[in-house]
């Protein structure tokens, strides 16, 4: 189940550097592109957390899971606050994107 997260946050990760490419360089967004990435990403999670419920105990899963929340809620903040085709504001992006990588790695560190 945790190589199955890794995979899926991996390409939910492929799929934000592809909107960040979009925003950056042609200064618009794709909100089906934005969903998709945002459902991968969460059906990750849920694999993740099912390894916690159900898998021993491991703390890189553990911190792993809460940076992951803290950059669904930034996500969150980042479809709520958007405008139509107007790529989102920059700096909410980079700070969302740092904790999802953070927690890639973490889950990646401790699993692999």
């Amino acid at each position: 189940m945790i190589l199955t997260s890794i995979i899926l946050f991996t390409l939910a990760a492929c799929l934000g550097l592809f909107l960040v490419v979009l925003g950056l360089r042609y200064h618009r967004s794709s909100l089906k592109v934005a969903l998709t990435h945002a459902t991968i990403a969460i059906a990750a999670l849920f694999f993740l957390t099912a390894q916690i419920i159900n898998g021993p105990l491991n703390k890189f899963n553990n911190a792993a899971a809460l940076l992951m929340v803290l950059a669904l809620t930034g996500g969150l903040m980042l479809f709520a606050l958007r405008e139509s085709d107007k790529p989102p504001a920059m700096a909410v992006v980079s700070i969302h994107a740092i904790m999802a990588l953070a927690g890639l790695l973490l889950l990646a560190l401790g699993n692999l």
